[in-house]
């Protein structure tokens, strides 16, 4: 079914007359860079790539990450819109990023913490206030970031020095003692520049939704960087989240210096690392308390050159280290990486291939290749295609931490294989009428050596204990749709729709918490007379099942959220949320859910 609906497609693109003003209803001016590592306009990516915008940041409901991505088709996130919110059920075409099946990414870095403690990563990284705009990557991306970028890559670009000063202040209050308060300033001053922001948040919710809670959140950027000469700049960022819910802290510094320098002949070289501390305490009743330090340290050296007329090359070279210092574990673990990239461009085709060598201090050396393929088969209509291998390695968790789990106890397995992923995609983009887009992806990832929970014969204290084996396999595929349209204007819609197809390979069974079919519609309109805008977002998810036997199902339900913005000048903005209009209880009406919540904002721009 899928191929006919790409042949239907197809079809239509090439007999549909191309005669819009491509500028008139897409972004694709705009630059992306976490696709290759090297500068593309967003239109000449030659990998499947979706980028949210600052516009469009500022035009949603969202209070985190995650609540953006609801829009994106391919992505499934069951998390209320509050600050605090671990989003731990987060997919993406049908993989849980929480379980490291997709990596998240700040400026290009990898992030800790967030999901389910030590286990997993949350999409929820930082503030929406502090965003400068979000770089999507579909598909497996293990050749340039290595290990968990099985089902893509979510790279969250904060805000850097502006171009002139720059003064914001912002400030929220809502339903469920929701919060916020925003500060930021940014200058240059001849050659040194600096972007510093702080934040407060607080809500009344649980971090895994549907619960009370008391989340306090406290994050401070700090962006600087100084123009050594023409040619060369040096950045260097220092990041502070201080996060408290009522059983669990956690607290990150995040040190990133940087220098990117150019060469008369093109060619550039970039040398950056960071270096981040993340503290949690989790004290959660019925779990063992889990307490300590994670540090990461990473170098990385990356070199661009162009070699002729059609091809630009980059060779790059990592270097991870990561020390467990905490009451679960005291470990620690390196991983040395080299890559390289080749890309060709012979017009109409982009071709870029790759490959990537990972060694594990704990495992076998990883081999990661990826090839992708862009073809302008006009000048209103792209293809694009992509074959890559992934690979994730075991969690902290599943490696290293023995701990109660609430009915059962966890064993580790530091012999653990990591899990081997094998991704596919094809898809057309196409300008029909004008201001009219469209994009028709089609996927299918097959992974081995799944990482799961097994039973063993051991019981502590009449409770029994689990650890883990690689013994299964299972694989994804679907459709994705999305349409853009700005029939007049001040009026504009954006659907998007997603058919996903999921399968435990050793059962049969469909994977947990994967909707077959996702839609999304949203509805933008603007008043310039009243310089008042209005949105609305409406996301409809069919049945899925809630666990891995399939007995147990979460209903067919919809989200409905608005905004009205209103400009009282040019410099002060105001604005009021209502998510959740008609009150839906996410499929699951036996749990307490937050029903429907108002949040106003006020925003100073100067």
């Amino acid at each position: 079914m899928l191929i006919r609906i790409l042949f239907v497609f197809l079809i239509f693109v090439l007999i549909e007359p191309a005669y819009a003003d491509e500028k008139d209803i897409s972004k694709f001016e705009e630059i992306v860079v976490t696709a290759t590592k090297t500068p593309h306009r967003l239109e000449d990516v030659p990998v499947e790539t979706v980028l949210i915008t600052k516009e469009e940041i500022e035009k949603s409901n969202a209070k985190n990450v995650s609540e953006l991505l609801k829009e994106i088709p391919g992505f499934y996130i069951r998390g209320e819109n509050v600050p605090g919110s671990s989003a731990y059920l987060s997919r993406l075409r049908g993989f849980d990023f929480d379980k490291g099946y997709g990596l998240v990414l700040i400026n290009g870095e990898r992030v800790s913490g967030g999901g389910m403690g030590e286990y997993g990563v949350s999409l929820n990284q930082i503030p929406i206030e502090m965003i400068e705009k979000i770089e999507i990557v579909k598909g497996p991306a293990s050749v340039l970031y290595g290990s968990d970028a099985v089902a893509g890559v979510v790279n969250v670009i904060t805000k850097s020095v502006p171009d002139k000063p720059t003064f914001t202040a912002s400030l929220g209050n809502g339903s469920y003692d929701t919060s916020l308060a925003n500060i930021s300033y940014g200058r240059w001053i001849k050659k040194f520049g600096f972007f510093m922001s702080a934040q407060r948040e607080t809500a009344e919710r649980s971090r895994y939704g549907a619960g009370e809670d008391d989340f306090k959140g406290e994050y401070v950027l700090s962006n600087f960087a100084y123009k050594f000469s023409p040619e060369t700049i040096i950045n260097f960022g220092i990041n502070h989240d201080d996060l408290k819910w009522e059983f669990m802290t956690e607290e990150k510094l995040r040190l990133s210096p940087s220098v990117e320098t150019s060469f008369p002949d093109g060619s550039v070289l970039k040398i950056k690392g960071y270096w981040l501390k993340y503290n949690l305490d989790s004290f959660s009743p019925n779990y063992t308390r889990r307490f300590g330090d994670i540090i990461y340290t990473q170098l990385e050296s990356q070199y661009t050159k162009s070699l002729g007329k059609i091809h630009l090359a980059t060779i790059g070279v990592e270097y991870l280290h990561r020390d467990i210092d905490a009451s679960f574990a005291d470990e620690k673990d390196d991983i040395t990486s080299l890559y390289l990239q080749d890309e060709m461009f012979i017009k109409p085709i982009s071709i870029v291939l790759g490959g990537r060598l990972d060694g594990h201090s704990s495992y076998d050396t990883e081999f990661n290749p990826k090839a992708s393929l862009l073809w302008e088969i006009n000048d209103k209509t792209r293809f694009r295609a992509s074959i890559g291998r992934a690979f994730k390695s075991p969690t902290i968790r599943q490696l290293y931490v023995f701990f109660k789990h609430g009915n059962w106890w966890n064993r580790p397995n530091p012999e653990l294989n990591p899990e081997i992923s094998w991704g596919y995609s094809a898809g057309f983009e196409q300008i029909f009428l004008e201001k009219v887009s469209a994009s028709l992806s089609l996927f299918r990832n097959d992974v081995k050596d799944i990482v799961v929970a097994v039973e063993t014969s051991e019981t502590i204290n009449n409770v029994p204990v689990r650890t883990w084996k690689n013994v299964r396999e299972a694989f994804t595929q679907g459709a994705e749709l999305g349409i853009k349209a700005a029939f007049l204007d001040n009026l504009s819609l954006n659907f998007g729709y997603t058919y996903l197809d999921t399968e435990n390979k050793d059962t049969g069974k469909e994977l947990p918490y994967n909707p077959r079919n996702t839609v999304s519609l949203g509805v933008d309109y603007e008043i310039e007379k009243w310089k008042t805008s209005f949105h609305w977002m409406t996301n409809y998810y069919s049945e899925a099942f809630r666990d891995e036997a399939n007995t147990r199902e979460i209903e067919s339900y919809y989200i409905s959220n608005a905004k009205v913005i209103k400009d009282i000048t040019k410099n002060v903005r105001v604005s009021l949320d209502i998510d959740n209009i008609f009150e839906s209880d996410y499929g699951e009406p036996d749990k307490d859910w937050l029903g429907t919540v108002v949040f106003g904002k006020i925003t100073i721009n100067i």
